[in-house]
């Protein structure tokens, strides 16, 4: 039966050996679990750090382990007064109705809002006070807003870190062979490295590639990690331009992967689809370019001050820049062109460069004679079938350098036959190269050997010889 669990369930560690990454907070919360199995009551755990490094998987382990009842809430949980009473009546009693001891497990309080979820933070903060029951809690920033100070104070934090990529290619490549998945190394480590240290991620992202085909690719890795940094630039964006105080629009734009100027860029394409009465277009427009004057100024002064103002301006300057109520609809935001054309130009150039290499070999003259002088000659030469054939025969060019001289894509009909036919008259021309060996005739050694004289002088007779004539 064709199973769809996910992979990050199905490899769950069952052990601590198993646990990856963090080992020696591993150890210290197995031996505070030790210290409540002994009526040792410790003070909550607060496990924070990056998304996807364990943190609730290691509550669950632990709980698995020493034979604990779960009782687990979710931050989006906090919101109705029977989740609240169950939550106190679960750390308050003793034990479960088996007996066992009970772990409480808050997962992810950073994300209970000061406004929306004050009953749920009271009650978080009874639980801490009088819990009879292990306590832990989850978050990714600790930080984030003040209430998350009361619950510090209350607990003992244990910051995770990020895991190592050579860590999580280990996992992965055990995965890969338990579910006999073909694969190499410099894919899984590209796949570990691509995941930033989150092993959930890797884990769902293995699982997703994979698919039918039981095999991942390089090329694969590649694309994922296009499409994530792509969504990733979507979110800021839409942040950036939905955000309602200038701090959001700081920390959309501090949260951004991407470089200040690509964001830039990204802004700069967009602001038309963004904004669509020309008189709020017109002012975002008229902040964005005050911002590419202050950057003109950064190169020309090297002067890095103002860079807080184009920042500004080029964030929460368009963002503000239409005034009165503003409306906010779905966009589809857009790559921008002017990279777009850049990339395009970037492979363009790099494909010249390997034709001129490989007709180099035959014509003796430079690369820069060959991109400027013959290639402009050959890409006229290709337009007639035949003598495309044999060009790419004679030099041998691959399938993305044959479709760039056709100015086309290297899937078109065009290109896969003129290929085969290059290939099947390289080999003609291959074998009406070779001569058997049997089929050679031996040498006639002849003309090799001194000439012989008509009449030569006897031996004796030379030697006796008393004149010259």
């Amino acid at each position: 039966m064709k199973t769809t669990e996910l992979w990050t369930e199905k490899y769950s560690p069952v052990s601590l050996e198993e646990f990856v990454g963090n080992s020696e907070i591993v150890k210290e919360v197995q031996l505070w679990a030790l210290d409540w199995n002994k009526k040792k009551n410790g003070k909550p755990l607060l496990l924070y750090g990056h998304v996807g490094n364990g943190k609730t998987c290691l509550a669950h382990l632990i709980a698995s382990l020493n034979q604990w009842d779960l009782f687990e809430l979710n931050a989006s949980d906090f919101r109705t007064k029977d989740i609240i009473e169950r939550l106190a009546g679960a750390a308050l009693q003793n034990a479960s109705f088996s007996g066992k001891s009970r772990l409480v497990l808050l997962d992810e309080i950073d994300g209970i809002q000061a406004r929306k979820d004050k009953g749920g933070m009271s009650a978080i903060l009874q639980v801490l006070k009088n819990a009879k029951n292990p306590v832990i809690l989850t978050a990714n920033d600790i930080y984030s807003n003040r209430q998350m100070a009361i619950v510090r104070n209350y607990c003992k934090k244990l910051e995770f870190k990020k895991i190592n990529y050579l860590s999580v290619a280990k996992r992965l490549k055990l995965v890969c062979e338990k579910e006999s998945i073909e694969y190499d190394v410099p894919t899984i480590n590209a796949l570990a490295k691509e995941s930033g240290g989150d092993l959930r991620a890797a884990l769902l992202d293995l699982q997703s590639l994979v698919g039918k085909t039981k095999k991942i690719t390089l090329p694969d890795v590649e694309g994922l990690g296009f499409r994530e940094r792509e969504e990733k630039i979507f979110s800021v964006l839409s942040k950036i331009f939905r955000a309602k105080t200038i701090k959001e629009c700081q920390d959309a734009r501090w949260s951004s992967e991407v470089s200040n100027d690509l964001l830039l860029r990204w802004i700069e394409e967009n602001i038309p689809i963004q904004f669509k009465d020309p008189k709020h277009m017109a002012s975002a427009w008229e902040r964005f370019s005050k911002a590419d004057i202050f950057n003109g100024r950064i190169i020309r002064r090297q002067y890095w001050g103002f860079l807080r103002y184009s920042s500004e301006l080029m964030t929460s300057g368009v963002s503000f820049a239409p005034e009165g109520e503003r409306k906010h609809e779905f966009v589809m935001y857009r790559f921008p062109t002017l990279l777009s054309k850049l990339s395009a130009a970037s492979s363009e150039r790099a494909l010249k460069k390997q034709v001129a290499q490989k007709m180099q070999k035959k014509l003796h003259a430079s690369k820069r004679e060959i991109i400027s002088q013959d290639i402009p000659f050959l890409m006229a030469l290709f337009e007639k079938e035949q003598a495309a054939i044999g060009f790419t025969a004679n030099f041998g060019f691959d399938e993305k350098e044959l479709a760039f001289l056709l100015q086309t894509t290297s899937k078109t009909k065009k290109v896969q036959s003129i290929l085969e036919q290059a290939q099947e008259l390289s080999q003609k021309n291959r074998k009406a190269k070779r001569k058997p060996l049997e089929a050679v005739q031996e040498q006639d050694l002849s003309a090799f050997e001194a000439p012989k004289e008509e009449n030569p002088v006897p031996l004796a007779e030379a030697k006796g010889q008393s004149k010259l004539f």
